[in-house]
């Protein structure tokens, strides 16, 4: 008896750890599948370091978001439903912001089902981006809500445990993972659109300059501003739909 109970606690673990591998490959596929329909230059070979890099940066991203929805529903329960309804409306006010931004679904059905739709999957992770040209302001827009989230949800948490004696073992190791996955997710974020992004590195960003006291050429990151952005991200899609 007691080893099919153990027998079953581990295939209740291996389902566990399957599923998650198939939701961070498919996080990391989806971009994969959107370039297979541009020029070859810019698709992304299923062996490279690209896959491998985006294999890790959305393992850590997602895993981080999986991770504290679970140790934090374990202590609080149906309080999770506030955060996560709090992000949907922000991710819901991205969206139809996004869409106001071009008109490539002009059809008022598609634009409801894209906007009722894709805050959820930015609940998790963002990405999917509707619009063609540059996303670092969209990361960041979504990013920096996840990761204050995540780090309230874990204090939180470590509340919980220094408060309560009976506390699981796992809850504040869970909570430092939490802390951590999430700004290196963020870090092999940077390295990927630095050295393995297919048009790497990106041009909009990155800017050459000629030293005064000697002829070499040095490069710097370069900011740019909304405005910038904004419009580049215009422009691009009005030619898109031009086309």
């Amino acid at each position: 008896m007691m080893m099919m109970t153990t027998m079953l606690v581990l295939l209740e673990y291996m389902q566990l750890t399957t599923s998650l591998l198939s939701i961070f490959y498919t996080t990391a596929q989806f971009a994969q599948q959107v370039r297979l329909l541009n020029d070859e230059e810019s698709q992304i070979k299923t062996f490279s370091m690209t896959t491998v890099a985006q294999m890790v940066w959305r393992t850590l991203i997602v895993g981080s978001r999986i991770l504290i929805f679970v140790l934090f529903a374990l202590l609080f329960k149906h309080w999770l439903f506030v955060v996560v309804g709090f992000h949907y409306l922000l991710m819901f006010a991205l969206v139809y912001y996004q869409l106001n931004l071009t008109d490539r679904h002009k059809q008022l059905i598609v634009r409801i089902v894209y906007n009722i739709v894709t805050p959820f999957v930015y609940i998790f992770d963002y990405c999917m981006n509707w619009l063609a040209g540059p996303s670092r302001y969209w990361y960041l827009m979504c990013y920096v809500p996840m990761y204050c989230e995540n780090v309230l949800m874990s204090g939180l948490c470590l509340w919980y445990a220094i408060t309560t004696p009976t506390t699981a073992w796992y809850i504040v190791p869970g909570c430092i993972c939490v802390i951590v996955m999430f700004p290196l997710g963020v870090h092999v974020q940077l390295a990927y659109y630095t050295y393995w992004h297919p048009k790497a590195p990106i041009e909009p960003v990155i800017k050459s300059t000629q030293s005064q006291d000697n002829a070499q050429k040095t490069k710097r990151l370069q900011l740019t501003t909304w405005s910038e952005f904004r419009t580049v991200v215009i422009d691009i899609n009005k030619d898109e739909n031009a086309q």
